[in-house]
């Protein structure tokens, strides 16, 4: 279940991303590299501000750290997906359509067959490959 984060809420994820990468802002970590504090850190899971428990990926932590060189606080704040509430699966007809496609034409690849979906109709045009 999906909430909508108020702005507090979006604060807290920040000081919490923050609170990870400030070693790495200050320079004060003790790490013989900045990647090898990424992946020592990432080890340990996470407890968000809403109480849920995270484990990062080290590139998420290296990443933070980037986007607080160049924006500071304001880059940590989580962002809304910008295609959240539509719908991220393809219509029924249109996956029987891929496979029927598939099948009788297999040297299709995944680009022709969304371009044939998509002039017929069966496939919005903004569904990606």
């Amino acid at each position: 279940m999906e909430t909508t984060q108020t702005q507090k809420e979006q604060m807290e994820v920040a000081q919490m991303r923050f609170g990870i990468i400030a070693p790495l802002v200050q320079g004060t970590y003790t790490d013989a590299s900045m990647a090898t504090y990424c992946r020592r850190v990432a080890k340990t899971p996470q407890r968000l501000p809403d109480g849920r428990v995270f484990q990062y990926k080290p590139k998420t932590v290296a990443k933070w750290c980037q986007l607080y060189e160049k924006g500071w606080m304001e880059a940590l704040v989580p962002r809304t997906r910008s295609d959240k509430g539509s719908t991220r699966v393809i219509p029924a007809e249109a996956e029987r359509e891929i496979f029927r496609l598939k099948k009788e034409y297999p040297r299709l690849n995944a680009t022709q067959i969304r371009e044939k979906l998509v002039q017929e109709g069966i496939l919005p045009a903004t569904v990606s490959v």
